[in-house]
């Protein structure tokens, strides 16, 4: 390679990028991580953060080289994140990169984690290994941003997920919604549910759809399911607390807990704010942080209009995944995706930020996100 490539250089990150995405959902609490080795005689290795406790990127890239002959004496390896330099649950990349003889490093975006910052970094330079950071960084900030949010403000980025019609309608007015969208965007959609740590719905929700929340896709994981439930009135016949997997159900403090509960069912009570109705709802913000405390990194909100309303109202969203069916259903009844106080003037509405669009079947996704924190920016 040349000494500096811009366009080499920038390929061979947006590969490394592509293996990181296999981590998602699979390696948390570790950020999702690529590498992508090319040897001097321009021979290519991979390798990605597959699970938790397993060879970090680096390492992977470095075994997936020896396993094909490769020769790692004098190679350059891009990362989409700094090289850690401390010992945890595996060595130090930076010393699995330096005994490999790897004379360039070029990584994506720095790690703000207390633990390892910038030591990966200091060890390789010390060592002759030149070093050079930001290539990418902004692509690989969004990869990121789930774990550079969980570091940087102690709590999960939150993806608020609806469905709905061209009218913008999510049920019609008697509150029939199966299906709005096609089983090719309802299949993909349960894939993603996967890359997120949690998933979230109100009580009603549960009440009127009885969803299981589960990715059922071989080998994807399912999240922890969270349901919001102020007052404590879930049934437990639900199919979602009958299944032996994990369950969190969030209620207000001092309410009682739910009769007839299983083991699987966790129950975590939660202040909260007074509304103009007299009645409380949950901080959310506190139960944020409360989902951080647990290493969860991710969550997805999947309604309903309701509890989407309250993250949205309490600014509590940082990125949107909305599915678009081409169907129009009309009815001034009729809900749309979020409820709540919503914003006074056109001039105060949230914009979309970085939108990317996709098709699947008939259907339009959109998916963007919302503040500086869902582009793994720090917060304003």
């Amino acid at each position: 390679m040349k000494e500096y490539d811009p366009d080499s250089y920038e390929i061979c990150m947006e590969l490394a990028l592509e293996l990181a995405r296999d981590g998602l959902g699979k390696v948390s609490p570790n950020p999702p991580v690529g590498a992508v080795l090319i040897s001097k005689e321009l021979q290519i290795a991979k390798g990605w953060h597959s699970e938790f406790g397993g060879p970090h990127a680096e390492v992977a890239c470095i075994n997936d080289a020896k396993s094909q002959g490769i020769d790692t004496q004098g190679a350059t390896i891009f990362v989409t994140l700094e090289p850690c330099g401390h010992h945890g649950k595996t060595p130090p990349c930076a010393e699995a990169i330096i005994e490999a003889g790897i004379t360039r490093v070029i990584y994506g975006h720095n790690d703000p984690h207390p633990v390892t910052r910038g030591k990966g970094p200091d060890q390789l330079l010390a060592a002759g290994v030149e070093v050079k950071a930001g290539i990418l960084e902004s692509e690989c900030a969004k990869l990121l941003a789930p774990y550079l949010c969980h570091i940087r403000e102690r709590r999960p980025l939150v993806t608020a997920k609806w469905a709905m019609t061209l009218d913008g309608r999510i049920a019609s007015a008697t509150g029939d919604s199966k299906w709005i969208t096609s089983d090719i965007t309802r299949k993909w959609t349960r894939e993603k549910r996967g890359d997120h740590n949690a998933i979230l719905v109100g009580i009603g929700t549960v009440e009127s759809d009885d969803p299981q929340l589960t990715a059922r896709t071989p080998g994807v994981s399912d999240p922890l399911r969270i349901v919001l439930d102020p007052g404590g009135r879930i049934s437990a016949d639900r199919r979602l607390l009958n299944d032996g997997a994990p369950v969190m159900l969030v209620i207000l403090e001092g309410q009682s807990v739910p009769s007839g509960l299983p083991e699987s069912v966790e129950v975590l009570s939660i202040p909260g704010n007074p509304v103009e109705n007299g009645k409380s709802v949950i901080d959310l913000k506190h139960l944020l942080l409360k989902l951080g405390e647990r290493n969860i990194q991710s969550l997805l909100v999947e309604g309903g209009a309701v509890t989407i309303g309250h993250f949205f109202d309490t600014s509590c969203v940082d990125r949107c995944q909305v599915l678009i069916a081409p169907k129009v259903i009309g009815g001034a009844l009729a809900p749309g995706p979020v409820a709540g106080r919503g914003l006074d003037l056109m001039t105060f509405a949230i914009e979309a930020l970085d939108p990317k669009w996709s098709e699947f079947g008939p259907d339009r996704v959109l998916e963007a996100s919302l503040t500086p924190i869902g582009r793994g920016r720090q917060s304003r």
